[in-house]
């Protein structure tokens, strides 16, 4: 080993207690690249594998009734191929020990297993049989939740029948990858659920004989952007068979919430460990300049010996890169079990059959590669330093620093008012500015990060009350298989425990601007309706004209309408004559793109004198009430879907909560190892520097506790100043956060609340008081006689 190698494993040694802390901050940061990188890789492939195994559907198109032979137009059209018919309908689910009717989705699968586009993949039990005894296969997810095993019966409510099914199996499907039910956002396994039928079954209990009402099927290889071409084409062969909409894989929605979540993987991936590794990197950069300074006649004579300025240059660059190799190894380790819980915690959310934490390792060289590039340009200035200076200058020790009045000095009202500590404190953070800067900036860094993750937190908690409680107030939405006149909203009104039940009319149509086109539907509400809600971007009610549309201000940007302009309206379903409809105002709201009309307006529009297709309930909320008021919903015959709201919100609020208390817990690690390492490297620096002084001090009969306290002042004052700046950060970073999430789906407010300011300082406080309890600790057991030995 060469005399340099020596003296740079000499140099880690007596530095351990200072790299410790630079070594857990940039060890977060590569773990988070590596971590992140792995579960990005992980889910990319889990789902690509999934989609093979399931031959995943590239379009779905729905029909009204359509028969098989008027389907055969499909194999005419370019770019269409191994396209399948099959049955689809909405299903209540009765259990016996749920007193709420339970939502599902029914589906045919080929009386004989066969691979099938949008096929299964059994879990327990088996395929269908030829017993003759009316069977299914439920999902797993739903089959676990409500304790539901092959063999055991279940209760399915459709076509105006009540039938009894043998459990034969569970499954899942790549189709439903991310299982929600209508107007959820989070998977709610308990209250919904997929099941398979066999096409035979099916068929006679729905008088699908010969027909079918859905299409899946893949796109040749070649079709690349004329896949809305197809799908358009197909639109018009299939008009006259009850074509109703055609919705292509990116915009499926499984699809479209695994897409979107790996999406946002990659990009949050490169994010969050920049912010670290420049904390680190900076604060690397303090203790290299230190180091160099002390090293300063050891530089000297090594040049006087004759080794060159590239050879002393490379030693210290050699310092930060072991420095970087150490925390790129400890971030491999630290990585694997951050993509082992990210995984984890994935699998609760979708369901594929074999999410498994696969090694890569071109993540673990990047995280490896980026770390010790980070360290080393830590140290290029320090090392940088020493270059500087002939040999005879290095081998004397260095000029006392430049004294001097400080620009505070100038303000002397202010100034005589200080105690001789808070002089101290202050001149030492002025004439050591960078090392001030950069200790600056890491607490803004922690706080900013703490910041915008509490932000997130509030934003959410917001986003359900605002949309779920204030702008839809409905306890239950019922959804009818047709639509319904009013004697039937008179009778759901005078149920026993419904307080108020609004009618809804909904018209799924495509809204055409000129060349701009989008998929949506409108919502037929009363004008003066109390359980929908729509505001404007001042938040308040916007009360329903009784001609044009009100629509979401997103959607009418897509379009690019503006108030007074007329769009057209083309309908899926029923009289298709186009529409052209003025645009009366414009709504704000955090979910969807929804579109409302006076129902009686909309009602005229379509020929009806009335008509409903579904309703809002707001009901008594004693639980005796509720539970006679479920057994009267589950009896009418007309019921397609029942969905309850509170339980929705309910859901929602738990799978939040579940996410948050890992989520806090990460965000606090993050930003305490940013304070702590900050504090922790600062204040040992500064230690380091002025130990004659110190034990000068204590000779003059200050007590160890004394001269902590400088140091503390110090550290508190950056730290919480830090703090205060991150809070505007953390503002900008939330915005950032909120814009990589499909605007389309979701708005997320930015909202603050003073709990999050407070929380941010009084965790800054906490790590900076920890931290300082280390230096404390060092300043107890430091011996003045050796100190003041000490050459500066």
């Amino acid at each position: 080993m060469s005399i340099l190698n020596r003296k740079l494993l000499r140099d880690l040694l007596a530095a351990r207690g200072l790299l410790i802390a630079i070594i857990s901050i940039m060890m977060l940061g590569s773990a988070l690249l590596i971590g992140m990188q792995s579960t990005f890789y992980n889910m990319r492939a889990a789902k690509d594998r999934y989609y093979r195994q399931c031959k995943m559907a590239d379009f779905w198109i729905d029909l009204k009734k359509a028969p098989l032979a008027e389907l055969e137009v499909l194999n005419s059209i370019d770019g269409i191929r191994n396209w399948q018919p099959r049955i689809q309908f909405p299903v209540t689910v009765d259990l016996e020990d749920r007193v709420r009717p339970l939502n599902g989705t029914v589906i045919s699968m080929p009386n004989q297993r066969r691979a099938v586009t949008n096929d299964i993949v059994l879990v327990r039990g088996d395929y269908f049989t030829d017993k003759g005894e009316p069977e299914v296969i439920v999902n797993d997810k739903f089959a676990e939740a409500n304790r539901l095993h092959p063999g055991q019966k279940l209760h399915l409510l459709l076509n105006n029948r009540r039938e009894q099914f043998l459990i034969v199996g569970t499954a899942i499907s790549a189709e439903f990858t991310y299982l929600i039910g209508p107007g959820s956002l989070t998977p709610d396994p308990e209250n919904f659920g997929v099941f398979y039928l066999p096409q035979k079954q099916m068929e006679e209990l729905f008088d699908f004989e010969g027909a079918a009402n859905q299409v899946v099927g893949h796109f040749t290889p070649q079709i690349g952007r004329q896949a809305d071409e197809a799908m358009e084409l197909a639109k018009r062969r299939l008009e006259s068979s009850g074509f109703m909409s055609s919705t292509l894989l990116k915009d499926f929605t499984s699809n479209y919430f695994v897409s979107n979540e790996i999406n946002q993987l990659s990009s949050m991936s490169a994010f969050m460990p920049t912010m670290f590794l420049i904390v680190a990197a900076l604060i690397l950069n303090v203790l290299m300049t230190r180091l160099a300074k002390q090293q300063r006649t050891t530089v000297g004579t090594l040049k006087a010996l004759g080794y060159s300025d590239a050879t002393i240059f490379l030693h210290f660059l050699q310092f930060g890169a072991a420095v970087g190799l150490i925390a790129g190894l400890l971030a491999s380790l630290l990585g694997t079990l951050v993509t082992m819980g990210m995984l984890a915690q994935y699998q609760n959310f979708f369901q594929f059959p074999d999410l498994r934490n696969d090694f890569y390792p071109q993540t673990h060289l990047i995280g490896w590669s980026v770390s010790v590039i980070c360290a080393m340009l830590g140290s290029v200035h320090g090392a940088r330093q020493m270059l500087l200076l002939r040999p005879s200058e290095a081998m004397r020790p260095e000029p006392p620093a430049k004294g001097g009045r400080i620009l505070l000095e100038r303000f002397t009202l202010f100034w005589n008012h200080l105690s001789p500590g808070w002089r101290v404190t202050l001149r030492s953070m002025v004439r050591h500015r960078t090392r001030s800067a950069i200790a600056l900036f890491a607490g803004t860094v922690g706080a900013g990060i703490l910041v915008s993750g509490l932000m997130m937190m509030e934003a959410t908690e917001y986003f359900i009350r605002d949309e779920f409680e204030r702008r839809n107030r409905s306890d239950i939405d019922l959804t009818f298989k047709d639509a319904l006149d009013r004697q039937a909203w008179y009778d759901l009104s005078h149920l026993h425990g419904v307080d108020r039940a609004e009618p809804l009319f909904n018209v799924a149509c495509d809204f055409v601007h000129g060349p701009y086109q989008r998929q949506g539907a409108i919502q037929g509400i009363l004008r003066d309706a109390q359980l929908t809600v729509p505001t404007d971007q001042n938040d308040r009610r916007i009360l329903i004209p009784s001609v044009g549309l009100v629509m979401e201000r997103r959607l009418a940007e897509h379009l690019h309408l503006k108030v007074g302009d007329l769009v057209e309206v083309n309908p899926k379903a029923g009289r298709r004559d186009p529409l052209s409809i003025p645009l009366t105002a414009v709504s704000d709201s955090q979910f969807g793109l929804n579109v409302y009309a006076d129902l009686e307006y909309l009602c005229r529009l379509r020929g009806e004198s009335f008509a409903m297709s579904g309703a809002q309930l707001k009901i008594n909320p004693a639980e005796s009430v509720q539970h006679e008021l479920y057994r009267s919903l589950k009896q009418m015959p007309a019921m397609e879907a029942i969905n309850s709201r509170l339980e929705l919100i309910k859901n929602m609020r738990e799978t939040i909560v579940q996410n948050q208390n890992v989520a806090i817990s990460m965000i606090v690690l993050f930003a305490g190892t940013i304070f702590f390492g900050n504090v922790l490297n600062a204040s040992l620096v500064n230690l380091s520097e002025r130990q004659r002084e110190v034990a000068t001090m204590g000779a003059m009969g200050y007590t160890r506790w004394e001269i902590g306290l400088l140091f503390l002042r110090e550290s508190l004052v950056l730290n919480l100043i830090g703090a205060l700046f991150g809070l505007p950060l953390g503002y900008v970073l939330i915005g950032l956060m909120t814009q990589m999430i499909d605007q389309d789906l979701v708005r997320f407010p930015i909202v603050m609340a003073h709990w999050i300011w407070i929380s941010a300082l009084i965790t800054a406080l906490a790590f900076t008081l920890l931290a300082h309890g280390v230096v404390q600790w060092r300043i107890q057991g430091m011996n003045w006689l050796e100190s003041l030995k000490v050459r500066e």
